[in-house]
């Protein structure tokens, strides 16, 4: 067609940023439409709105730059005064928000760009989302009725199938189009703003149609802080593409529960890597609740009309390669599941220069919007008839079965139990409420429906979360009741999908290949023992409230009481804890569970002294609420307790400075003043930082960043410091000096061996965590011989716990845990070097696949995997896992919190105690004391008994998830090492490379290449593997 050659010299045109013509004054009303292309020329493209401006940082023309992340582009900068590359995100939001200044007063057909304000960055940079259409579209989007409120209902299950596929030919469709989660892969907001441009401007049939078809959201930036930095992450270094799912990063929260009130047909992610160009079809594996429309969509409808496009133009590109759609967390799976999307992921490479990747992803962008508008019926049509197809799932308890979406691939390595029915998921009122509550607002964000049982309910099929076998088969049992309050999640609703992607025990991979983690349940990465789901449905005539968005549960008794009791078997909880005595009330811990005013109270529940309260003027109520976490008045203390000290918790930097960051940008000893963390690092701090003092709450005069300049000073014990929280960094605790050198333990591990000493708690993780304990003689721990952990492979797998809840480190774990293993570089600690320390958290015997992927994790059974080491009047308490990875896991969270707050005083109070020990005193309604104020148990031991020769540092742990490992027949290893060949990798990827065999496989081995960053292997990953898909091998396993 004459129009589609027009289009495409538009294009490549912008290819070669050519300069546009000056901006031409407003004109009289167009026509309604023309035959051939033409421009509205009151719509001034990117270089005629800024020409003229001078202003510094405006890139012209657009798409000018290099090669490389950002084209060129230097850090939070534009390269003034001659920008190039990315353009920063207030330029960008100017000729946005110009464009929308620009098309406000448009009416009916004519096109209008209107903006959805979403709010700051964590370094205050506005980011919003923009959606074109027609004026008159726009006008009905958000009315009573409107377009949004009618789709969300019909994604609701709310409005009939019917209703829905007959609205298909009457109401426009939705369309996303995202770029820049990943900030330093920046083509795509240019690539989006031409795309934008084009749909206001253009005068042709075919865009009229384009405008009336669809409102296409658009969002250039996803990611402002890293965007500006030229840097992947956000400003406290977390992964956004890690994050969507679960949203505790700033921009996610506050980006995904408003673009989900307008669910799409499909949703772009637009990524860039080394080279060429990925678009799908997709590789394996495939979530088994990825509905249907929405892979044909994705494999048999946009993919093909990329591949015929970028064909057309002989432009590079690659397909079934590295990209999957397994781990509800990306810009694909998450809309995908939420929206019943076509969610899918753009990959442009950044070896060629800027100009040439703003083209590509501009092409792939508008062949989707086209392929999209000239099906527009029947793709809406079939988007209807999904949800209706989920309600009917839910109603018979059904999930949907494993599927191959690409053709090298042949045999399912887990199918989904025929028996695993999942008719609603339950959670009992009283357990782990903060945290319960604030997961079920979570999904209510994502518009899944949840109720509250009205009256007790007596039900069958009854699963507990854990109750479950080999392979993944959930048991159940009869004859349960459900108390009054449960909190209850329905199957039967148009949220099926994403209910049990995310809740779900077990996610069930098809094929052994896996680009991310494997497991990731949020019940279990909770902590949310005690609750499950039916595996039969309830009876008829149940009685069930809605759960209010709103609903909050931080009660507190009216009147004065003695004491104060809450539960900490939450994070929120334990916060709520650390709230009162940072603000200097007197807080004690039951050292047992007890039942008070009808209630259930589990070990290390928070006892307050009334009096103590009173005296400090805090406001409890208000603290309950922002805590979400009910509080109980009692006449006296239950049981026996443990006194709490004033807390001031250390978190260690890793480094000789604070990394610039969020909530510490500039200042004394602080590094650099961009708030960056991923560019002054360690980025382990920054984790663990948000994780407690921005997701937890935990105030900042409580938590504060030590360094190693600060132990060096001698400041843990000169400034009074309770506890420190080592997220995994190296410490260097030893020294060595003369030749032959000898090894000594440094000043930093000797003043850290004299905290620890006079009573402070050391937290660590990991084995960096773990060494710098044992090199300064505080624990005789140490992990395994590497041969011990030959072939075992836990990329972020599951195991059942075993939790001591008499120990104050597992206060609140009553009724058990989980053990989640993010890396399968780990520690695995050696059962035989406990010395004097307690395991108090021990993996349990976790059978073959019970929650997902595992290789060899049999050797975990009965081994420590938190460890309680006491040292003089102080301890160490060891974790062998990241509890701060991604901000995920509350229940690891609570370890921390826990070990952090270990209380070092005698039991007060118990049966054999007088009976005024249970009752409030002078004592009690005193302040929250100091630690120098608690006489500890244990005494410290004599300096002159001190060890002055340090320990080795751990055994090295596991890198075998570090490693790219292709795994074929043995039959076919002849065709994997042709494959190498032919892929020609560099000499430094070459000297990596080895095999491993068994009687009936073969692997190809490249050692340490598997970084966070995927891209920097994208390409020579890409060509081994079509390589062995020309030489027709089916890989038996993968891990790239």
């Amino acid at each position: 067609m004459s129009l589609r050659k027009s289009l495409s010299a538009a294009a490549i045109a912008l290819a070669a940023v050519a300069a546009a013509p000056a901006v031409a004054q407003a004109q009289a009303p167009l026509p309604p439409c023309t035959q051939t292309l033409g421009y509205n020329n009151t719509i001034p493209t990117w270089d005629q709105y800024w020409a003229g401006k001078g202003d510094p940082d405006a890139v012209l023309p657009l798409g000018q730059g290099t090669t490389g992340a950002g084209g060129g582009a230097p850090t939070n900068g534009s390269g003034a005064p001659t920008p190039r590359g990315r353009n920063l995100t207030r330029v960008l939001n100017q000729y946005w928000d110009a464009m929308v200044e620009a098309t406000k007063n448009n009416t009916e057909g004519q096109p209008k760009l209107i903006r959805k304000y979403l709010g700051k960055s964590y370094l205050g940079r506005d980011f919003s989302f923009y959606v074109a259409g027609t004026a008159a579209n726009l006008a009905d989007l958000d009315t009573p009725g409107g377009d949004a409120e009618f789709w969300r209902g019909v994604r609701a299950g709310d409005i009939p199938t019917e209703v829905g596929v007959e609205a298909a030919g009457e109401r426009p469709a939705f369309a996303w189009v995202t770029a820049t989660p990943h900030g330093g892969e920046a083509a795509g907001a240019e690539s989006i703003t031409r795309s934008m441009y084009e749909l206001l401007a253009r005068t042709d049939c075919e865009n009229k149609k384009r405008l009336e078809s669809l409102d296409v959201f658009y969002q250039p930036v996803r990611n402002p802080d890293g965007r500006d930095a030229v840097q992947r992450t956000s400003a406290f270094a977390f992964d956004h593409n890690r994050d969507f799912g679960t949203q505790n990063q700033i921009e996610n929260k506050l980006m995904l529960p408003e673009i989900n009130k307008y669910p799409g047909l499909f949703f772009i992610d637009a990524h860039q890597q080394s080279s060429g160009y990925f678009f799908p079809p997709n590789e394996d594996p495939v979530h088994h609740e990825i509905s249907n429309f929405s892979l044909d969509f994705i494999q048999n409808g946009i993919g093909p009309a990329l591949q015929r496009a970028f064909n057309d133009q002989s432009a590079q590109y690659q397909n079934y390669n590295s990209y999957d759609m397994f781990t509800p967390e990306y810009g694909d799976t998450v809309p995908s599941l939420i929206m019943g999307a076509a969610g899918m992921t753009y990959e442009k490479g950044n070896s060629e220069v800027y100009g040439k990747q703003v083209y590509d992803h501009y092409l792939a962008i508008d062949t989707t919007i086209n392929v999209t508008t000239e099906n527009k019926v029947r793709l809406l049509s079939d988007w209807v008839r999904q949800w209706g197809e989920a309600v009917h799932q839910g109603e018979t308890c059904a999930l949907q079965e494993n599927k191959l979406v690409s053709p090298l691939h042949d045999t399912i390595k887990q199918e989904v139990p025929a028996s695993a029915k999942v008719c609603g998921y339950f959670f009992k009122p009283g357990q782990h409420t903060a945290d319960t509550a604030a997961l079920l607002k979570h999904l209510q964000s994502t518009g899944v429906k949840v109720f509250t049982l009205d009256t007790p309910v007596a039900v069958n099929g009854y699963h507990e979360f854990g109750n479950t076998t080999a392979g993944g088969f959930p048991q159940s049992v009869n004859g349960q009741t459900l108390p009054a309050g449960t909190f209850y999640i329905p199957m039967a609703q148009g949220m099926k999908h994403w209910i049990q992607a995310v809740l779900g025990e077990n996610p069930f991979i098809p094929y052994e290949y896996y680009y991310d983690v494997v497991t990731w349940s949020y019940p279990l990465q909770r902590g949310l023992s005690g609750s499950g789901f039916l595996m039969q449905p309830l009876s008829p005539g149940i009685t069930m409230t809605a759960l209010p968005t709103d609903a909050n549960f931080g009660t507190v008794p009216t009147g004065v009481n003695a004491v104060y009791a809450f539960n900490t078997d939450s994070a929120r909880g334990l916060s709520l804890a650390i709230d009162l005595l940072d603000k200097g009330v007197n807080v004690y811990r039951g050292a047992s569970g007890f039942t008070a005013a009808g209630k259930q109270f589990y070990s290390g529940a928070a006892l307050v002294d009334g009096a103590s309260l009173a005296a400090s003027g805090v406001n409890l109520s208000t603290l309950a609420q922002k805590r979400n976490t009910p509080v109980t008045g009692l006449s006296s203390f239950p049981v026996a307790r443990k006194q709490l000290v004033k807390p001031k918790i250390g978190l260690y930097t890793g480094a000789t400075t604070i990394p610039s960051n969020p909530l510490f940008i500039s200042g004394p000893n602080v590094n650099g003043t961009s708030g960056h963390c991923a560019l002054t690092g360690p980025t382990g701090f920054c984790e663990a930082l948000h994780s407690l003092a921005v997701k937890n709450e935990i105030p900042l005069s409580t938590l504060i960043p030590v360094t190693q300049t600060d132990i060096i000073d001698g400041k843990l014990v000169s400034q009074g410091f309770t506890a420190l929280i080592n997220p995994g960094l190296s410490m260097p605790t030893t020294t060595s000096t003369g030749t032959p050198p000898v090894t000594s333990i440094s000043t930093l591990g000797t003043n850290l061996l004299a905290f620890i000493n006079g009573g402070g708690n050391y937290v660590g993780n990991n084995a960096n965590g773990v060494s710098a304990a044992r090199t300064i003689g505080a624990t005789t721990l140490n992990t395994v011989a590497s041969n011990v952990t030959t072939g075992l492979l836990t990329p972020g797998s599951t195991f059942d716990g075993t939790y001591d809840s008499t120990n104050p480190v597992a206060w609140g774990f009553d009724l058990g845990g989980w053990i989640y293993r993010d890396a399968t570089g780990n520690p695995v600690f050696d059962t035989g070097t406990l010395g004097n320390g307690t395991s108090v958290v021990t993996y349990g015997a976790t059978p073959d696949e019970k929650y997902g992927y595992e290789s060899n994790a049999t050797i975990l059974t009965a081994r420590p995997a938190v460890v309680d080491v006491p040292f003089g009047s102080g301890r160490s308490v060891l974790i062998g896992f990241n509890p701060f990875y991604r901000s995920w896991k509350e229940q690891d969270e609570r370890l921390v919190l826990n070990a952090a707050l270990y209380p070092k005083g005698a039991t007060i109070g118990g049966p054999s105690a007088a009976p005024q020990a249970a009752a409030p005193s002078p004592e009690s309604a005193a302040p929250a004391p100091s630690l120098e104020q608690v006489e500890a148990v244990a005494a410290p031991i004599a300096e002159a008994k001190l060890t002055e020769t340090p320990r080795a540092a751990v055994r090295p742990v596991s890198k075998a998830d570090r490693d790219v490992r292709i795994t074929v027949k043995r039959s076919e290893a002849s065709k994997l090492k042709t494959a190498v060949k032919v892929a020609k990798l560099s000499k430094s990827v070459k000297s990596k490379v080895k095999y491993t065999k068994t009687k009936t496989t073969y692997t190809l081995v490249v050692k340490g290449v598997r970084t966070s960053d995927e891209h920097g292997r994208k390409d020579w990953v890409s060509r081994v593997t079509m390589a062995l898909d020309s030489l027709k091998v089916r890989p038996v396993s993968a891990l790239l």
